[in-house]
């Protein structure tokens, strides 16, 4: 190649491997074989580096969970960390052979139409696929492996050239995720190797990135996810962003713009955790623990965001109705989670796997994997069938109306909109450590059968004491439940039904749900279930 990086830029180059991280999860696996490597992706998918050097592997669509595994075989990411365990000629040379044979698919699929790749995690890809060609470039500077630097360059501008079509043509950078991961790995190209190919603006990145975190984090501090995990990693973006930018020494003063997000994002992270500080699995997670963030207890109110919590030293109370961006939303809005001494009550269900071919995962997404009312219509509907990620819109969406709070008490009423229509309206009232009741309002007809869902954790024994009335019990903790309806002589049935919920991705627990369900021709009515905490 011609192009030959100023000594400034190949030292800055040559220091960028290892300095930071990517943003993949965990779960990488790899284990050497004779011809190369087996690698077992986060999603548990396995792929052999000798089946990667043929052209025709890349178009092929695996059986299940097919989205995620494309993603991380597309990503190429896997590549920096079988460099990290052995960088010697042969590992090398399986790179070069991978990434040559994903260029000849990749450039002949965008010749041929562009249009083609377009995906949901596109934009991730492009992402990851820029990161590991600049990570290799730097290995291979900082090990002054010349030759096979430039034939590592020559490969990394033609990724480069399609990449930058995806970015333009189909519109990646988007106010999400994916998309500050493609800006900042765009921003990391820029830097790191300026004057490659025409056009390159690092500053315009760094301004056009600051633009759109701003959108994303509001004045609460808030992502635009719906998912506390995400809240999560919008502060490793963000502190990433800023580490870059003092790192490189290009952008004198451009750091201090990206903290004041960062501190306000840290705050929106503390006020969704747990009182252990553990992240709810609310949204397209399953939650988990963490240590880096203190909780910050008390109330957030947030109706831009469709999120209402209650954290106390002992409990926690989470209300959802709402959403200011519909990436990462479940069919979720009106359902609550409640957490009381170290384990919930009622939770979400969390995120399995995004894999449309799981009956599990996909019902886990929708209204069955939450603790809310809805109507028989609607209980079977998926993501698909309610929102446009298009139009940011959603034919079922939720409103925050009003909250009241005192030391002892914390009420909140939010709406459920069925194609602008009000269809019904939940009232939540927490005594603090005590008793929880929760009015659900239907007023709508036509959707089938009225239904309320509380899925349960699964540490909780259910047995039930009357028609209207049930104890919910674990070890040293006794709660009765009490369903009664502004209707007395409204015949209703309630089911302990069999369910699930995610542990983490792809590690599912067997758990109860109760399903109180009216009948279709009772007109509108109140049913007001009440749960009061008994003495053990």
């Amino acid at each position: 190649m011609e192009y030959v990086p100023s000594e400034n830029d190949r030292q800055l180059l040559a220091a960028y491997a290892g300095e930071f991280s990517d943003g993949t999860p965990r779960g990488w696996e790899f284990k050497e074989l004779v011809n190369g490597w087996e690698v077992t992706l986060p999603n548990t998918a396995t792929l052999a580096t000798a089946e990667l050097m043929a052209t025709s592997v890349w178009a092929t669509i695996p059986a299940s969970d097919a989205n995620t595994t494309i993603l991380w075989r597309n990503s190429l990411a896997y590549i920096p960390r079988i460099l990290q365990l052995n960088s010697g000629k042969k590992e090398v040379s399986i790179a070069e052979q991978i990434i040559g044979s994903f260029l000849t698919w990749f450039e002949a699929t965008a010749e041929k139409d562009i249009s083609s790749l377009k995906s949901g995690s596109q934009d991730h890809q492009s992402a990851l696929r820029i990161r590991t060609l600049l990570w290799i470039l730097s290995l291979l500077s900082r090990e002054e492996r010349q030759e096979e630097f430039d034939r590592f360059l020559s490969l990394y501008s033609r990724l480069l050239i399609v990449e930058n079509r995806l970015l333009n043509e189909l519109d990646l950078y988007q106010p999400n995720n994916h998309g500050i991961m493609l800006g900042i790995a765009h921003l990391h190209a820029e830097t790191l190797l300026p004057d490659l190919l025409p056009g390159a603006d690092a500053h315009a990145w760094v301004a056009r990135l600051y633009t759109t975190l701003g959108e994303i984090i509001d004045e609460d501090g808030i992502a635009s996810e719906n998912t506390p995990i995400y809240q999560v990693f919008y502060v490793m973006l963000l502190e990433d962003a800023v580490s870059f930018l003092d790192w490189s020494g290009k952008f004198p003063g451009r750091a201090r713009m990206f903290q004041m997000l960062l501190r306000a994002a840290q705050i929106g992270v503390r006020k969704q955790l747990l009182p252990t500080g553990a992240v709810p699995p609310l949204g397209d997670s399953p939650g988990g623990m963490q240590h880096r963030f203190k909780p910050m207890l008390g109330t957030l109110w947030s109706p831009n965001n469709g999120i209402a919590v209650v954290s106390r030293e002992a409990e926690y109370l989470s209300f959802i109705a709402g959403f200011r961006s519909v990436i990462h939303k479940q069919l979720d809005d009106l359902s609550i989670t409640w957490w009381q001494d170290g384990n919930f009550i009622f939770r979400d269900a969390g995120l399995l796997s995004y894999d449309q071919n799981d009956p599990v995962a996909v019902d886990m997404r929708g209204p069955k994997g939450h603790s809310l009312p809805t109507y028989s219509q609607f209980d079977s509907w998926t993501t698909k069938n309610s929102i446009s990620y298009g139009k940011n819109t959603s034919r079922l969406r939720g409103k925050l109306n009003t909250r009241t709070a005192s030391e002892y008490h914390s009420d909140f009423t939010a709406q459920l909109f069925f194609d602008e229509k009000n269809i019904m309206q939940r009232t939540v009232s927490l005594a603090h450590n005590h008793s929880l009741k929760v009015t659900d309002s239907f007023t709508a007809t036509g959707f089938g059968r009225p239904l309320i869902r509380f899925l349960l954790d699964p540490s909780l024994n259910v047995e039930t004491e009357s028609d209207r009335s049930l104890v919910l019990s674990r070890k040293n903790f006794y709660l009765s439940a009490q369903i009664i309806t502004s209707k007395p002589e409204m015949e209703i049935e309630i089911d302990i039904r069999e369910s699930f919920v995610a542990l983490e991705h792809h590690k599912l627990a067997k758990t109860k749900e109760l399903v109180i369900t009216f009948p279709s021709h009772g007109g509108a009515f109140d049913a007001t279930s009440t749960f009061t905490k008994l003495e053990s």
